[in-house]
């Protein structure tokens, strides 16, 4: 299936669908430092970098087939950590650009395409204005043209990932013979998730209401990788390996590259990490002069010796893996120098979580 990508940011989306099997054909990202990224993994992708000056007649020009159009318009006014403003704030305020473009796709294609919508934000979308924000991103899914409507909250530390990362991911159907296919529920976690096809505004603005009180995860799946694996750091021996607290650590935030303040303690975002070093006494009885790393064995002749304990923030590449992107994902620009790693910071926690979006992909190829 043929992927237009709105708000790209570096891909995350994209990574998630392209592992499921589908193929991204038009990405759009106004952010410069994100848009280098997409160079670089992307290359041959065509490109736009202003949402409100791209139309679907110019998307159709480069690519005449779009089956999905994944997006997560952006998320600030909607978030409990912002202000608030909502759908009336100037960037969430960017979601009506996203249907604009889907509804000129529909109008240039005579309904063809696209088939699915998979709108992506942060779990604030449920309640913002008392959930009339909510009410009003499905009115406008219905209005243009879906036929069936799903929207689950979705944890990725049920995904393979050890992070908590709460999102709201909302499903539109627009073509008819794919509503037809759809099973009772097209995300099968184990509690019911509201779903129905697009009829009246007072049964959307009901389904939102109940939403807003949380739906769980429990039927979801996590490979069971632990924290320990997923941050390992090791690039020589005197490094033994970069653990935390507890097995998954708080959402990844753009804000995370201003440092390390209470919020960040409080998310276990720190990291304690082992620093040893081998002694080189002959023998296996040999007694090392410094206290021994009581889980290390002995090797050859001498003894890993704990030498110091240092806490530290999370590395870029660590967030990395937290998103279930590849290793270095973020490094590198298309003109191979090194990015900052503010941006880097900043791209994670704004990003989706691969293995999310290659869950979700592959309940939707089933159709």
């Amino acid at each position: 299936m043929k992927v237009l990508s709105l708000f790209s940011g570096v891909g995350g989306f994209d990574l998630g669908l392209e592992a499921a099997g589908m193929e991204t054909v038009f990405q759009c990202e106004w952010d410069k430092h994100a848009n280098t990224i997409l160079h670089k993994h992307w290359p041959t992708v065509p490109k736009w970098d202003d949402v409100s000056t791209l139309t679907g007649k110019h998307i159709l020009s480069k690519t005449p087939v779009i089956d999905v159009v994944a997006w997560g318009s952006p998320c600030q006014d909607l978030s409990v950590a912002g202000v608030r403003k909502g759908l009336e704030g100037e960037r969430s305020g960017l979601f009506h650009e996203g249907i604009r473009i889907i509804k000129e796709l529909r109008k240039e294609t005579n309904g063809q395409y696209p088939r699915i919508s998979i709108w992506e934000n942060v779990v604030g979308a449920l309640n913002s204005n008392g959930g009339a924000d909510f009410g009003i991103i499905l009115d406008e899914m219905a209005e243009a043209g879906a036929m069936v409507i799903e929207w689950a909250v979705l944890d990725a530390q049920y995904f393979g990932v050890p992070q908590r990362r709460r999102r709201v991911f909302v499903i539109a159907i627009f073509d008819p013979v794919l509503a037809k296919r759809c099973p009772e529920t097209l995300l099968p976690v184990s509690e019911s998730l509201p779903r129905h096809l697009a009829k009246g505004k007072p049964a959307r603005k009901s389904a939102a209401s109940k939403t807003a009180t949380g739906i769980g995860t429990d039927g979801a799946w996590w490979d069971g990788r632990d924290t320990a694996k997923a941050l390992t750091t090791t690039s020589n021996k005197q490094r033994f390996q970069a653990v935390v607290e507890q097995d998954v650590v708080g959402a990844l935030a753009a804000r995370d590259y201003k440092g390390v303040g209470n919020q960040y303690v409080a998310e276990n975002k720190l990291v304690t990490e082992a620093i040893i070093g081998f002694s080189h006494t002959q023998g296996l009885d040999a007694q090392p002069s410094e206290k021994a790393w009581p889980t290390l064995r002995k090797e050859g002749s001498g003894h890993a010796v704990l030498t110091t304990m240092a806490v530290r923030r999370l590395t870029p590449l660590e967030c990395e893996r937290l998103m279930g992107w590849p290793d270095d994902h973020t490094r590198y620009k298309a003109d191979g120098t090194e990015q900052a790693d503010t941006h880097r910071y900043k791209q994670c926690g704004n990003g989706v979580a691969s293995p999310v979006a290659q869950w979700i992909a592959k309940h939707l190829l089933k159709i």
